[in-house]
């Protein structure tokens, strides 16, 4: 790679999407940055609008709504124009031919967390930081394998965050809540429950967000907050985490917070039941699959058990930034 390397992330957010693949390529990012490299992004409009809240520059982004999709051609036609030392992709919708098109312009690197398919033949370095990425089966001797927390992709603000004792039991059910936990949270918590803050991501809609803290003043000891901007610091205070194995399950990882998880779309499953195997946390499983009383169970755990080993490595992005960088040189 050149000295001054320039580095594209082509990713997405929405409602349906969630926003797993923004928050980690936004951690790379920083890395990348912090490194000296060059940053441009390919995203849709609700991908740009989160970029933008947590600092992004404007003039770095090209807007392509569906970009695996209806928008692929507009994508690719970015990417031929811009010299690139390598693109980052991040979706389960990008297909074989749109990453085959895409390396004729530049090296390829793939985040993935649950080998769909053999996505290791269609790129040129892939990156899995999961506990359970070296279980899945990626073949070698295809990409460049970057496996394992060590390579955890956490925002810059969690490289250097200790923790600290708190009394609150963060709930973190996703940048979307997808399914519609946080409703359900406030109907079963309980007067003689710990105390909680329920947060709601940046893809709530701030009506839905109103009217669940609206609801939730009626329980003295459960709150909303809604896309706080310090969330790192407010998780670091926290007693424990209640949130789904996303992304979000690493961060309290590296904070050494007791953990629940559960699970809110498929990718999360297998990364819940290692949580759990590893004796890194309990899982609840899939939402829907246990209710009030398993939950009651869960924060018993979450109030009693002594915080963990920290098997997460919080400057992973940075790891995985040399790492790349090495790669191709």
């Amino acid at each position: 790679m050149r000295n001054n390397q320039r580095v594209a992330f082509i990713t997405h957010a929405g409602l349906s999407i969630g926003g797993g693949h923004i928050i980690r390529c936004f951690a790379l990012a920083e890395a990348f940055g912090s490194l000296g490299t060059s940053i441009r992004w390919i995203v849709n409009s609700e991908a740009h609008k989160i970029l933008l809240k947590y600092g992004a520059q404007q003039t770095s982004f090209t807007v392509v709504d569906k970009p695996f999709g209806d928008g692929a051609a507009a994508a690719l036609s970015t990417v031929s124009r811009l010299s690139l030392d390598i693109c980052i992709v991040d979706s389960y919708d990008a297909s074989p031919s749109f990453l085959t098109e895409l390396r004729r312009y530049a090296p390829v690197a793939l985040i993935d967390d649950c080998r769909g398919r053999p996505v290791e033949r269609d790129c040129d370095i892939l990156l899995n930081y999961n506990l359970n990425a070296k279980l899945l089966g990626y073949e070698s001797g295809q990409a460049e394998l970057l496996l394992g927390p060590e390579y955890a992709l956490l925002r810059s603000e969690f490289w250097d965050l200790k923790p600290e004792k708190g009394d609150t039991i963060l709930i973190i059910p996703g940048a979307s809540d997808i399914l519609n936990t946080g409703e359900q949270f406030i109907k079963w918590w309980r007067k003689d429950w710990p105390g909680a803050e329920l947060v709601l991501g940046p893809l709530v809609e701030s009506s839905k967000a109103m009217r669940l803290a609206g609801a939730a003043l009626n329980s003295p000891n459960l709150s909303v907050v809604y896309n706080p901007p310090d969330l790192p610091s407010r998780m670091a205070k926290a007693r424990s985490v209640l949130c789904t194995s996303s992304v979000t399950s690493y961060e309290a990882l590296a904070l050494g917070k007791p953990l629940a998880v559960f699970q809110t779309a498929d990718n999360q499953v297998e990364i819940g039941a290692e949580i759990e195997r590893l004796g890194l946390g309990r899982n609840l499983g899939f939402w829907g699959t246990w209710d009030e009383i398993a939950l009651n169970k869960a924060l018993h755990y979450l109030v009693n058990r002594q915080p963990s080993a920290n098997p997460v490595n919080p400057r992973g992005a940075q790891s995985a930034a040399r790492m790349i960088i090495a790669i191709l040189k």
